[in-house]
């Protein structure tokens, strides 16, 4: 049992997260199998396979930018990130259902309250409102699905219990021609912390 539990730690550190698994344990300590449980929970909330119920709720997500495709206030972004090279927008997301199925075989509600998080300037360019629909989860994919049927994915990687990075598949991080300018169709690096689970 120990050597298990240190393989998850470790594999939990290469993985750069960040995980709380309570207080340390000493050599000849008893635990219950509430504490065990526990950090074997924590441990799988980072390494595990990512479900519905892990993202119902509203999340505060952050979209960064580099300065060549940046965020102004103008645009309702944030600005720059301290003195640093980027930029950010922030918009609250939400996901919801109506039904316990999973949202493979039922897809579940999105909607998010900004432009320009988690697509690449959707309204401005397209005139099509891409803000809301529905979603499916496959594996640690989340892919969205607007009111037109159009479709988004977004790898998921857990950074804690309660925060995620969402980066776009292949299929989605492809560019399209603004005027004179390439730029990606949905934002590549989104960060999003859960403020209030369903």
């Amino acid at each position: 049992m120990k050597k298990l539990l240190f393989i998850s730690i470790v594999l939990v550190t290469f993985l750069d997260a960040e995980v709380d698994l309570g207080d340390d344990l000493a050599s000849g300590d008893l635990i219950s199998a509430e504490v065990l449980n526990s950090k074997f929970n924590a441990l799988n909330s980072v390494v595990g396979e990512i479900v519905d119920a892990d993202l119902l709720g509203n999340w505060e997500c952050t979209s960064y930018k580099d300065s060549i495709d940046s965020y102004s206030k103008a645009d309702g972004g944030n600005g720059q990130v301290g003195d640093g090279y980027f930029y950010s927008k922030t918009a609250n997301l939400s996901f919801t259902e109506t039904d316990t199925e999973s949202s493979l075989n039922s897809p579940k509600n999105w909607s998010i309250d900004q432009d320009n998080v988690l697509l690449n300037h959707e309204e401005m360019e397209s005139g099509i409102v891409q803000n809301q629909g529905t979603y499916s989860l496959l594996g640690n994919v989340l892919y969205l699905f607007n009111d037109q049927g159009s479709l988004m994915g977004f790898n998921i990687k857990p950074l804690s219990g309660a925060k995620i990075y969402l980066s776009p598949t292949s299929e989605t991080s492809v560019y399209e021609s603004f005027g004179n300018d390439d730029r990606p169709f949905s934002n590549p690096n989104v960060i999003c912390e859960l403020i209030a689970s369903e």
